[in-house]
C-alpha cells in the first residue's frame, strides 16, 4: 500500500513540475536542467516582438558560448554564438522574426564547452 502511494505522490508530482522544485527548491520556477552558464530572460512569457537574454557570467567563465533555442521535440530551431560585445553589454537581444520563432513554447540552453544551462521559454 505504502509503495501504491509514493507512485502516486510521485506521478502527481511529475504531472505538476513540482519534483524538481522540491528537489531544488533554490531554483527559479523556469529552471529546467543545468549546471552551466547563469542567466535569464526578460520578458518570458514574451508578448513583443522581442526579448532579451541576460548574461550573468563572463567570457573568461564561459569561452566560446551559444545560444541555442530548441523546440519541445529538441529540435534545434534557432543557434546564436555569444560575441564580445554581448558579453560587455551583459545581455543579447534576440528578435522573434529574425529567429524565425512563432507563439509556443521553446527550450533556451546556453552550451559552453560540456557546461549547459536550459531556460523554459513561452512565446504569446
Amino acid at each position: 500500500m505504502n509503495r501504491i502511494l509514493a507512485l502516486v505522490i510521485l506521478f502527481f508530482a511529475l504531472a505538476t513540475g513540482s519534483v524538481e522544485a522540491m528537489a531544488r527548491p533554490d531554483l527559479p520556477p523556469a529552471e529546467v536542467a543545468g549546471q552551466g552558464p547563469t542567466f535569464t530572460l526578460n520578458p518570458n512569457p514574451v508578448t513583443g516582438s522581442y526579448f532579451y537574454v541576460n548574461l550573468q557570467f563572463t567570457e573568461a567563465q564561459y569561452p566560446d558560448a551559444v545560444i541555442v533555442v530548441n523546440d519541445v521535440l529538441g529540435k534545434v530551431v534557432y543557434s546564436y554564438p555569444i560575441r564580445k560585445s554581448d558579453y560587455t553589454t551583459g545581455q543579447v537581444r534576440i528578435d522573434l522574426g529574425d529567429a524565425m520563432l512563432d507563439k509556443g513554447i521553446y527550450f533556451l540552453q546556453i552550451k559552453s564547452g560540456d557546461s549547459t544551462k536550459t531556460l523554459k521559454l513561452a512565446i504569446r
